[in-house]
Formats: C-alpha cells, structure tokens, sequence
C-alpha cells in the first residue's frame, strides 16, 4: 500500500464540491476576474453568508462593514476567499466519519488553531504571503480523516497508542501502513491539485529538517504552529508552552524561525479568540455539539 493508492481508493468519498474545484481554478488563473469568481460564489448561499461572515471579522480586520462578495474579495484579497472555500468544503466533505473514531469539533478545532497561528508566525517571520499558510495548518492532519475513512480498523491500533503522544502515533503509522499522516495528507493535497507549497509544507511538518531547501522555513512553521495549537485552551501554563521540550517543538525548527519564545504567549492570546470565531463561521453546527 501507498500514500497515492489509498488516496485513490478515497477519491469518490472525499472528493471537493463542483464549486470549490472552479473557485480555486480561477484564483489560479491571471485572466480571471473578482467579478467571474463572485458570481460563482453567490451560487452558493451559504458559503456566501459565511464569506461575509469572515470578511467583517477580527479575524479578517477589515475596518469597515463589508456587505457585498465583491467587497469580500477586493478587502481579503483572493487567497483568503480561497481558504474560506477550501475550509468549508473540507470540513463538510469528511462528515461522516463516525464520533466514536474521531471527536470531528476538537479535530478541526485544532486544524484551525494551527492554521490561525501559523499565519502569525509566517507574519512575525517576515513572510507577507502568508495566507497560504493558513490553509496549510488548517489540513496539516487530514491525512488521518482519510486513515478514520479508509482503515478504520487498522487505524484502531494506532489510535490504541494515543496516550503515549504525537510520536507514538506517528511511528505507529509509519510501521502499519508505510507511511505517516503528513505524507498522506499531501498527496490527498496534490490530488486536489493545490499548489505545491501547501503540499511540501504538509509533507514534510513532522521533521522540517528533510524538506527540500526552499519549503523548508514553511515546514517549519507548520511544525511550531502544529505544537503551539495543542496549547489552545483558557487554562494553559504559559512556562509549558515555552518550553520546547514539553511542546514537542523541533529546536531545529524553531532556530530556522528566528523567533524570541517571548513572542509566543501574544500569539496564544490572539489565537484563542480568532480560532473559535473562524470555526464558528467555518462549521457554524458544531457549535451546538458536545
């Protein structure tokens, strides 16, 4: 078995809907226009109501109301509008994963928090482009949904070994199937036919270091992001989260960052509040399930 079978064997199950597909190709496309890409958006009502939702929200921080789609794409720029469509599609396209497999709120909760800081640290790295990073933290693990859909029996004994961590799981599913989660997520990625850097740096988040010299700095941010977003949650002891041993947090990786551990708890901060806005747009039903 291989990363690309399975994703094969996955790809009527998980498969993004007709919008999202032309979305992404006219963001894609230097001959599309705002106006071409609005008209398929407002087909869809609701993913509308949620673009507007995210236009006039912190998280956006855009200063005045925005009430149109046009509006929407002129102020949040076409790569936020894409992580938007993206995020929506995707969480609705695993849906049916049962709850007895995988707590689907806390997952993309933490899918989310990763997204939300990866952003800020791509920010404080100096690195302007950095809504694409947004989306690469948002589908950092759905490489598991497609284990949960696909194995779930042989993902059960991986799941078995949660309580021993992150690195528990990982080599369990390096030993099981031949492959990690981040390796199947990006093929999932590269079926889709998102741009490579999303695809490199979802590869290879996991162990930054191995990643080709250009994707290695979006790697990493990955990396860092994906451990600080476990730390998410009212009570957290600050002195763990800056602590890279208790986060699990590459130093490798955060030497390549060049970032002051003191800059860490104003991202938690910011974080805690954009993630459960952002998820509450993103998949507003969750919001009602415990």
């Amino acid at each position: 078995m291989t990363a690309q079978t399975l994703v094969k064997e996955v790809k009527t199950l998980a498969s993004l809907p007709e919008v999202t597909l032309r979305v992404t190709q006219l963001m894609e496309s230097p001959d599309s226009t705002n106006g071409a890409i609005g008209e398929v958006i407002v087909n869809d009502p609701a993913l509308t109501a949620r673009l507007l939702r995210l236009a006039n929200s912190a998280f956006a921080g855009v200063p005045h109301k925005v009430e149109t789609v046009s509006q929407a794409i002129s102020l949040l720029g076409r790569d936020a509008v894409r992580d938007l469509v993206l995020a929506t599609s995707v969480a609705s396209t695993f849906r049916g994963i049962p709850p007895h497999w995988v707590d689907m709120e806390r997952f993309w909760l933490n899918s989310i928090a990763c997204g939300v800081i990866a952003r800020s640290l791509a920010f404080r790295c100096r690195i302007f482009e950095n809504e694409p990073l947004f989306i690469a933290g948002l589908l950092h693990k759905v490489g598991r949904l497609v284990f949960y859909s696909c194995r779930p029996d042989q993902y059960r004994s991986v799941l078995e070994l949660s309580e021993r961590g992150e690195d528990a799981i990982n080599e369990a599913e390096q030993r099981i199937f031949g492959f990690t989660h981040a390796e199947l997520g990006a093929e999932l990625l590269r079926n889709w036919r998102l741009p490579e850097r999303l695809q490199r740096a979802v590869a290879h988040y996991l162990e930054p270091s191995k990643a080709p010299a250009d994707h290695r700095k979006n790697a990493a941010l990955i990396h860092v992001a994906s451990a600080l977003a476990s730390h998410i949650e009212p009570s957290v002891n600050l002195e763990d989260v800056l602590s890279t041993e208790k986060t699990g947090v590459d130093k490798g990786a955060w030497e390549l960052l060049e970032l002051s551990l003191d800059t860490v708890p104003n991202i938690i901060q910011d974080a805690w509040i954009q993630t459960f806005e952002v998820f509450e747009i993103i998949k507003p039903s969750f919001a009602v399930i415990h």
